[in-house]
Order: structure tokens, then sequence, then C-alpha cells
């Protein structure tokens, strides 16, 4: 394979606007639909890192590209954090006012704020361990590199479906009754 391929890596929603929940508008302000489309969003962009890691780790070690670890690397925590912050400080409050007869509402919240400390915690592991094997800290072991990679894009596939499977349906039944 052209080891001078484009790069797969997902970029970050830095430059992600209108959405409100980053500029201080209040939550008020954001209807059902933006928060849908900002969730869907952030849970592509989450995908799309999902399909870069699983790239890596089909890749190891001769069809890896450093540049493309070191990406992944410094884009990692960017985008679980934002989707994080997000998620704790917009989409569950308003999950909470406005689904609040959804049926086992603060448990699924409570654990998937759970997976968010995993989460963020095997992402840092994860950016560790790129960042080491480019270095060539870490050449010799690239099976662990690839199965940690696999273990980490695995559950947070996993968490996505999740969210895209539940919290928007849920979301989408509460625009209804505003309706």
């Amino acid at each position: 394979m052209d080891k001078r391929r484009r790069s797969n890596f997902p970029s970050s929603d830095a430059g992600q606007t209108g959405t409100g929940y980053l500029s201080g508008e209040p939550v008020t302000d954001l209807g059902l639909e933006q928060l849908i489309g900002t969730l869907e969003h952030h849970l592509n962009v989450q995908h799309n890192l999902c399909c870069a890691l699983e790239s890596i780790a089909d890749g190891l070690p001769g069809e890896v590209r450093n540049d493309d670890c070191l990406a992944i690397a410094r884009s990692i925590h960017p985008i679980i954090h934002r989707s994080h912050v997000f998620e704790e400080t917009v989409l569950f409050p308003v999950l909470r006012q406005r689904c609040a007869g959804e049926a086992h509402l603060a448990d699924t919240l409570d654990r998937l704020l759970g997976e968010h400390w995993e989460d963020q915690s095997f992402a840092e592991e994860v950016r560790h361990e790129l960042v080491d094997y480019v270095a060539g800290q870490d050449a010799a072991n690239v099976e662990k590199l690839a199965y940690m990679l696999r273990g980490f894009f695995a559950g947070l596939r996993r968490h996505i479906a999740f969210e895209r499977e539940h919290l928007i349906p849920m979301l989408r039944r509460a625009t209804r009754t505003l309706a």
C-alpha cells in the first residue's frame, strides 16, 4: 500500500459553530432539532475517529504513517472531551427536563456518565501508546497496540450505537410532544 496516501484521521469539531453550548448561550435557546443535530455531529466525529483507529490497527506495523498516528493521538482528547462536555452540560440536563417520563432515564444517564469517565481514561492511554509507537519506544509490541486500539474503538462504537438507538429517538419523541 502507498504510504503517501491521504490521511484518514478525523478532524475535531473545533470549527463547529451555531451549537450554542460553547458560546455560553442558555440551554433553553437550543431547539430540540438543533440539539439532535449537534448530538449527531458529535457521534459522527467519534465514529470517524473509530474508523481512523481501526485503519491504524489494521495497518500495523507496515502500512501506518507516523504523521497519521500523531494526528490521531492529538485529536483523541479534544474529540472525546468536546462530545462529553456537550452531553453532560447540555444534552443530559435537557433529557432530564424534557424526557423525565422515560423509563430508567436516570439510570441510563448515570451509566453513560460512567462510560464517559472510562472512555476519557482509555483515550489518554491510547494517545500515550500511539506517541510511544511513533517515537520508537514500543515498536516491538505492535500486537499490544493493535489490541488496545480495537478495545477502545469497539467500546466507543457501542456507546455511539446506544446513543443513536436510544437518546435520539427519545429526543424525537420529545420534539413531537412540543408540536
